[in-house]
């Protein structure tokens, strides 16, 4: 019986990336990467930087307090090699500093600054392409009270906002990704788009999707592209066929 991929498998890594909302399951995941690979790291955070440990020589934390401050980004995203966002929406999250899509240009801008045209963002796998219309789920979600509406209508303002634009300057990635903290920790697939992928829905562990995201950092294969990022198809379907061989 074959072993899982490893989502830690040899391929370029950037050598250092700002990591914006790194307190979070998928933050926490990318450093966890940072740390096993020997990539430094400077994790942003809004508040309370003790949630970071374990900062290895070379990496830091950053405190930026508002998405709309362009001179705390750019120190923030000095001396990083790519821009990786981790950020979710929760009930301390409610305001227009913490959201994305409210502050794209001034992050484009504070990219520039320092020096930095290359960002990953994670998303959902529910988002259609950029410039695509909302699809049904996200319409449904989008409707709900609390946080499940508010994550939805942001990370579909975002979507929105590449497709009418944004971040014209940088080499954006949009990971519309399945990954949550029961997620299984094994390399996931990417595709460009839902016909022909090889993606289920299942989702990957934090940590398996920023070993990702930080490879795509580097390897650029899908610049101004919103890719399909989950568990296989395949390896769904081996991980049912390794229970029955087991129960046999």
């Amino acid at each position: 019986m074959s072993s899982p991929a490893n989502p830690l498998q040899a391929a370029a890594r950037p050598l250092h990336v700002a990591v914006v909302g790194a307190a979070g399951g998928l933050g926490q995941g990318i450093l966890d990467v940072c740390r096993a690979e020997g990539i430094r790291f400077t994790a942003i955070v809004r508040s309370r930087p003790e949630r970071i440990t374990d900062v290895p020589p070379g990496s830091r934390v950053a405190v930026v307090t508002s998405l709309a401050d362009r001179p705390a980004l750019a120190a923030a995203f000095a001396g990083a090699d790519a821009v990786l966002t981790a950020l979710g929406v929760t009930p301390t999250s409610q305001d227009r500093s913490a959201s994305l899509s409210a502050n794209m240009d001034t992050v484009e801008q504070a990219m520039a600054d320092a020096g930095v045209d290359r960002i990953v963002m994670v998303n959902t796998l529910l988002t259609s392409l950029p410039g695509k219309p909302a699809s049904l789920l996200m319409r449904f979600f989008s409707r709900f009270p609390g946080t499940i509406g508010r994550g939805t209508r942001e990370q579909q303002s975002v979507a929105d906002a590449l497709g009418r634009g944004a971040l014209s300057s940088a080499r954006w990635t949009l990971v519309r990704g399945g990954l949550n903290s029961r997620g299984i920790d094994e390399r996931p697939v990417a595709s460009t788009d839902w016909a022909g992928a090889s993606n289920s829905w299942m989702p990957v562990s934090y940590r398996a999707m920023g070993g990702w995201m930080l490879e795509e950092a580097a390897a650029n294969a899908f610049v101004r592209a919103a890719p399909l990022v989950s568990r296989g198809r395949r390896a769904r379907a081996s991980g049912a066929e390794s229970s029955r061989m087991l129960a046999r």
